[in-house]
């Protein structure tokens, strides 16, 4: 039995299917390694990678559940758990991209940890995000992430708790945007 390889959605080649799932994914390495079609990603490029996908669920949350008239209320919950995460692995993908690992889940820790280097590059994404976010007043990027603090922590399990303080909607897109942003620019200090 085979298995198809598909690359960006596109089937470009198949492997033999030993029903070995490690040995499988092993074959299908191979022969992307082979066809030149395998990249290797740096620790930093790998953690980021990781990041936008828990940001693309929290938009896909956000877009099918929370901005459409009525909102759904059950979608509040992994909407924030999933964007406080997304905003942990950006901190940690901008730490390892200027060689600092980052640990723990406190989002202020975090900030504060990463070199001046990192933080530029922070500074440099707030104007042109805030542009397409709405704010209000002048965006404060360290007072959205106060509040977002330990989120990731607070929520996954909210239903113990007897409440939890606020999260807003547009300040936490805001955060993800700017990190994202952040981490793709090339800002020299």
């Amino acid at each position: 039995m085979k298995k198809t390889i598909v690359v960006n959605g596109i089937a470009i080649g198949e492997v033999e299917a030993t029903g070995d799932l490690i040995l499988d994914a092993k074959l299908a390495q191979e022969y992307l390694n082979n066809k030149g079609l395998l990249k290797q990603r740096s620790l930093a490029g790998e953690i980021f990678s990781t990041a936008q996908a828990f940001a693309n669920t929290s938009a896909y949350l956000y877009e099918n559940g929370l901005k459409k008239q009525p909102s759904k209320g059950t979608s509040i919950v992994p909407f924030v758990v999933n964007s406080a995460f997304a905003i942990e692995l950006y901190l940690k993908a901008l730490g390892k991209k200027h060689h600092v690992t980052l640990r723990g889940h406190e989002l202020l820790k975090l900030y504060k940890t990463l070199p001046r280097t990192a933080l530029v590059e922070i500074e440099e994404a707030i104007p042109r995000c805030a542009k397409e976010r709405r704010l209000g007043n002048s965006p404060n990027f360290v007072e959205y992430l106060k509040e977002l603090n330990s989120a990731f922590v607070d929520w996954r399990y909210i239903f113990e708790k007897s409440q939890s303080g606020p999260i807003h909607i547009e300040p936490t897109i805001f955060v993800m945007q700017v990190l994202h942003e952040a981490f793709r620019s090339q800002v020299k200090v």
